[in-house]
């Protein structure tokens, strides 16, 4: 049996707030670069996170950071090849 790690952050890292809840929802991805995309938002769905109660930041788990790197990989080739 391997001994898992817990994945759950103990605080906040913009507020540094303790109390966090895990929920299942949209998590935005603001682009930067490529100057071509700069300024788009990518809504990727049904990511786990966690949400502080405090200031409401969002902070995924290590899956929902995987899935959110899936999502913008695959979204920023579609749209490098389909903007004018």
């Amino acid at each position: 049996m391997t001994k898992r790690t817990a994945s759950k952050p103990s605080a906040c890292f913009r507020c540094s707030a303790t109390s966090l809840t895990r929920r299942i929802t949209v998590y935005p991805v603001y682009l930067t670069a490529p100057e071509k995309v700069a300024g788009k938002i990518i809504q990727v769905g049904r990511v786990a996170l966690y949400e502080c109660d405090s200031c409401g930041h969002l902070m995924p788990t290590p899956a929902g950071q995987a899935k959110v790197n899936r999502c913008v990989q695959r979204m920023m080739i579609f749209l490098l090849e389909n903007l004018p």
